[in-house]
Parts: structure tokens; sequence; C-alpha cells
């Protein structure tokens, strides 16, 4: 990575995902956002990312696929997993994914992002 961050956010409810896009490019990062996950893949191959932000249900395809999808060409990019439902969430991996659970404190993206970005982030918020 270098240069400003680039954050890929997938999320399909786009007032969540336009919130979190704008308070992310007001703390400086770079953000490109997706309605699913095919449509984050396609980001991801065009202007690879430097972290993923990814809901976990989806339409097309949901954060499951989409993170094997990336990982399988990029296998360790740190992922930030928010989700409002319980079941089928992945487990934490110390600096490389973190799941919050909606509804999630926004200003806690910023810090959870810079965690991961320099490998020191925990489990799960």
């Amino acid at each position: 990575m270098s240069g400003i961050p680039h954050v890929l956010i997938a999320e399909d409810e786009s007032l969540v995902a336009l919130t979190m896009a704008f308070i992310l490019e007001s703390e400086g990062y770079r953000v490109t956002v997706a309605c699913n996950g095919v449509e984050a893949v396609e980001a991801d191959t065009d202007d690879p990312a430097d972290i993923l932000i990814t809901d976990m249900r989806m339409p097309v395809m949901d954060g499951a696929a989409l993170i094997r999808a990336i990982r399988e060409r990029r296998p360790d990019l740190p992922v930030i997993v928010v989700s409002g439902f319980s079941e089928h969430l992945p487990r934490p991996e110390p600096g490389r994914l973190v799941v919050m659970r909606k509804p999630y404190d926004l200003a806690a993206m910023a810090p959870t992002i810079t965690a991961l970005l320099s490998g020191e982030a925990g489990s799960a918020s």
C-alpha cells in the first residue's frame, strides 16, 4: 500500500454505504462503493483495494462468497465484516479480519481500518 489507503465497501443498503463512504472520505481514505459482491470483485480487479468492508447479506453475491473470491487472489487483504445478523459470520482473524455487528459506531470504523492496515487489529467489536 502506498499513498492514500483505498477502502472498498460492499453494502447493499445505499444509505449505509454512502454514510460510511462520506465518513471515511472525511478521514482521508479513498473509497469505492459496490452494492453487491460481484460489483466488489469487479471493482477490486480494476482498482485493488487496501482493505475490504463487506456486509454479509447482499443480493447477487453475499459477503462470505465475496471474501472467498477476493482472498483467492489476494489472501492477505484485510477485511471488516459488518452485519446485523449473528448467523454465518466468519471467525475473526487477528490482524486480518474484524467483525463489527450492526448497529456499530461509525466513529470506530476509521481506527479499526488503521489497526488492520498496520496489522494490529484484534477480533470483534
